[in-house]
């Protein structure tokens, strides 16, 4: 079943916002607030935006969301950021800090918890998920299992490279066989990046068994280089992903 995307404008998400900050400058509702401050307002919503879809947050979760990129310097300008979003004086617009039992935190608007055992797991699907919307505009995300995450008719797979080749298959045939979706398989390999393109050869061999006849029903992209340059593949070569229509 195709999970259908709300059609969000981001325009409309910084216009309610402005609307709802404008007393806090003692101005009119009618107002416009000073340039300087309508880029900040924007720039917040949309962040608060992509914390409510994706549940929680870290900086550098938000940073591949806002910038396409991360590196040591962007993410002190998001914790930065997030910290501030902490504070402000509308409750309802205000970000909370939440931690795990090893003391990991993240940004929240709603979530009670974080994870403990799946933290870093999380973290690595979050920049996925903030990589992928980069610059397309809002999009319904989903966490409904079995899939990591659904965006309109993708459903993004984290491997680990936990599971044997018997197995990725069995999940291919029994998961996604009757479903008209297409799978982004992203290859994470911690210790040993060089690995994740040995596991999505993998996959695309094990694809080409499944599926022989549907060289786009299985994209999938190295996790080091997705972030650096969001390039998916499929079996033949690079793929490119549809645009979104909203």
């Amino acid at each position: 079943m195709l999970i259908r995307p709300r059609r969000t404008n981001p325009q409309q998400i910084a216009s309610d916002a402005l609307t709802t900050r404008t007393y806090l400058l003692g101005l009119p509702p009618t107002d416009p607030l000073p340039r300087i401050l309508q880029i900040m307002a924007s720039k917040r919503d949309l962040i608060r935006w992509f914390i409510k879809e994706v549940h929680w947050a870290t900086p550098r979760n938000v940073a591949y969301f806002m910038e396409g990129r991360n590196n040591a310097r962007l993410s002190r300008v998001y914790s930065s950021e997030l910290s501030e979003m902490r504070t402000v004086k509308d409750r309802t617009l205000r970000l909370k800090r939440i931690r795990n039992q090893d003391g990991k935190h993240a940004y929240t608007v709603k979530a009670k918890g974080l994870p403990t055992f799946l933290f870093n797991h999380d973290v690595a699907l979050r920049n996925v998920i903030g990589k992928f919307l980069h610059g397309r505009g809002t999009q319904n995300v989903s966490f409904e299992k079995p899939f990591d995450a659904s965006i309109r008719q993708y459903r993004i797979e984290l491997d680990n490279g936990h599971m044997s080749e018997r197995q990725l298959e069995e999940k291919l045939v029994k998961i996604y066989a009757r479903l008209h979706v297409q799978i982004i398989f992203i290859m994470r390999h911690r210790e040993c990046p060089h690995l994740e393109a040995e596991r999505l050869l993998k996959v695309f061999q094990i694809a080409e068994r499944v599926f022989p006849h549907q060289p786009n029903k299985v994209l999938g992209a190295c996790y080091t280089s997705y972030l650096e340059n969001g390039t998916v593949f499929n079996r033949r070569g690079q793929a490119k992903l549809k645009p979104n229509h909203v």
